[in-house]
């Protein structure tokens, strides 16, 4: 995991226990330039098992990804197969993400996130938005990454808010 945020393995691992559907980030370079997309895409791929998460091999941040290979046969989130490369993608209700857990680098009391500035989340939500809805937003903070009250996130009209907070101290905080 990229230094300064919280390990979701467990988290993964407990959801693919109890018989969830659970997807990861898989990012990648676009094929081609899209005014508004960025230069790399995330998709969100399905994992078959907790035996499948064990075989993801850590990407440049140290994130367990799939292999390129396997990425064609995986479900990804708008219903489809493999990779969407940053299409938008009509889907309808019973298709799409119920949530989102999402890492950052700084969270403040209005439910602002801080990620590595790619804009690798915030761009696949607006996908997700223009699909078909929105799946409900959830950081996870370190105590450290909290925000004084009086800060806040620099935010712009492409970033999305949280639903809620997770903080290190095991405190649920609802927007």
């Amino acid at each position: 995991m990229p230094a300064g945020e919280i390990s979701t393995t467990s988290i993964v691992k407990d959801a693919l226990a109890q018989g969830k559907q659970v997807f990861i980030p898989y990012t990648y370079v676009a094929e081609a330039h899209v005014p508004g997309q960025p230069k790399s895409i995330m998709d969100m791929v399905e994992l078959q098992s907790i035996d499948d998460f064990e075989t993801l091999e850590p990407d440049k941040w140290s994130i367990p990804t799939p292999s390129r290979n396997s990425i064609s046969s995986r479900t990804n989130s708008f219903g489809g197969k493999g990779l969407t490369h940053g299409k938008q993608i009509q889907t309808t209700d019973e298709v799409g993400l119920d949530l989102i857990v999402m890492p950052g680098m700084a969270f403040d009391d209005q439910f602002g996130r801080l990620g590595h500035g790619k804009g690798f989340y915030d761009y696949f939500l607006r996908r997700c938005h223009d699909a078909s809805r929105l799946p409900f937003r959830v950081g996870l903070s370190l105590t450290e990454q909290l925000l004084p009250p009086s800060d806040s996130v620099p935010m712009d009209t492409t970033d999305y808010r949280l639903d809620a907070l997770i903080t290190g101290e095991g405190e649920l905080r609802r927007a």
